[in-house]
């Protein structure tokens, strides 16, 4: 990737998470309002000032770091903003005064409306386009139509000239010079034996329902291994059938390809389906679960982190990279601010100072104590907090930057 489309990367990278991040407190700052609080900025940024837009009560201040964004809410512990301290407040519209059950629905609020945005964007794209490009859950493949498995399926077939995702492969077979059929390199098509024998199979042939295509590339990775360096004139056939586009069940009986030659190392030339939807109805329905699958995914993420895999997340050099990769489509561009968006609804619910999630536990604790903790504790938290987010963040970044 140039260094022209990573800067245009990382540009756009920020806007799209200041855009989020504002949306979040957005989210706060809408309950803040319903309960009556007394906010005095909603900040766009951070750092400078730019410029600032007064209002009555709320300024609308726009700051000269795009990477967040903040409301400041009257409170005795805070000093007001600068050129408003002569303002009176009523106590009843402090922080510290607002009822903790009120204040339990402000902190959720960033995180919720993070999760709506993806639900929104997700089910609006794909209502649009009815599909979901490179679904590894999915059936069939997408094949390169000049590699073994797309040749071997037109040639059997004879009259066709592409081999879209509808043709799924069941099972296929090496053999070689020094391993014929009797005593081949690998056999999961079993033609002439009972498949309950078989190695390893994709998909038994009595079977109605294509796998997905998880199953079908680890299977070829597994046992394309087995061709071995002294096996020579190697050749692979495929057993497959012809499937509905949306449901996978086969709409012809199995069928056989005939050999054609592969080297040691060469692959079939397959790669993750598209998923189709019969109807914008049934798309619209996937993109709440794309977006809750989204924020699962990044859980199991952060969870790799306590075995020492990082490889789940991305600093701000990979966010940059993944942009410049989908800056060419609006399709994968809004579905990539989707995953973002659905990524903080989840990020923001850890129990992590200064996170809304440990802000949450926090509030709970003095609702039951009925008492603050201490400031000398939530400083000391949300140092700690802040120390090891950054770095977390160092560590991403040097692993997006060496890998």
């Amino acid at each position: 990737m140039s260094a022209g489309m990573i800067i245009l990367g990382i540009i756009v990278g920020i806007f799209t998470l200041l855009i989020i991040i504002t949306i979040h407190e957005l989210g706060h700052f809408i309950v803040a309002k319903i309960s009556k609080a007394y906010v005095y900025e909603f900040s766009i940024g951070f750092g400078p000032k730019i410029f600032s837009i007064k209002t009555k009560e709320t300024w609308v201040t726009f700051r000269a770091i795009p990477l967040g964004g903040y409301c400041s809410i009257a409170s005795d512990k805070v000093e007001p903003p600068k050129g408003r301290e002569n303002e009176i407040v009523p106590d009843e519209r402090k922080l510290d005064y607002i009822a903790r059950w009120k204040k339990m629905f402000f902190i959720l609020a960033g995180p919720f409306i993070n999760l709506l945005l993806a639900i929104f964007l997700f089910s609006i794209i794909f209502a649009a386009v009815q599909h979901k490009k490179n679904d590894m859950t999915f059936f069939g493949s997408i094949y390169d139509q000049e590699k073994v498995a797309a040749k071997a399926i037109k040639d059997a077939e004879g009259n066709i000239n592409y081999v879209g995702q509808e043709f799924v492969i069941w099972g296929f077979k090496l053999t070689s010079k020094e391993r014929n059929d009797e005593n081949p390199i690998f056999d999961n098509i079993c033609k002439n034996k009972d498949q309950s024998n078989c190695e390893n199979s994709i998909n038994y042939k009595e079977n109605d329902k294509a796998v997905n295509y998880k199953k079908t590339v680890y299977n070829f990775i597994d046992n394309l291994k087995k061709i071995e360096d002294n096996d020579t004139d190697v050749k692979i056939e495929f057993s497959y059938k012809e499937v509905n586009k949306y449901h996978g069940y086969a709409i012809s009986e199995i069928k056989y390809t005939n050999k054609f030659s592969i080297e040691k190392g060469e692959t079939v030339g397959i790669s993750p389906p598209t998923r189709l939807y019969e109807n914008a109805g049934a798309a619209y329905g996937a993109g709440w679960i794309e977006a809750f699958d989204s924020s699962v995914t990044f859980l199991k993420a952060i969870g790799n982190l306590f075995i020492g895999n990082f490889g789940g997340l991305a600093g701000p050099v990979g966010v940059a990279k993944q942009t410049a990769q989908v800056l060419n489509s609006a399709e994968d561009y809004f579905l990539f601010a989707a995953a973002i968006s659905a990524n903080l609804f989840i990020f923001n619910l850890l129990f992590f100072p200064p996170l809304d999630g440990y802000r949450l536990i926090e509030n709970f604790l003095e609702m039951i104590l009925k008492r603050e903790l201490s400031l000398k504790y939530k400083i000391i938290a949300n140092t700690i907090g802040f120390v090891v987010f950054l770095l977390l963040i160092i560590i991403v970044t040097v692993k997006d930057i060496i890998g």
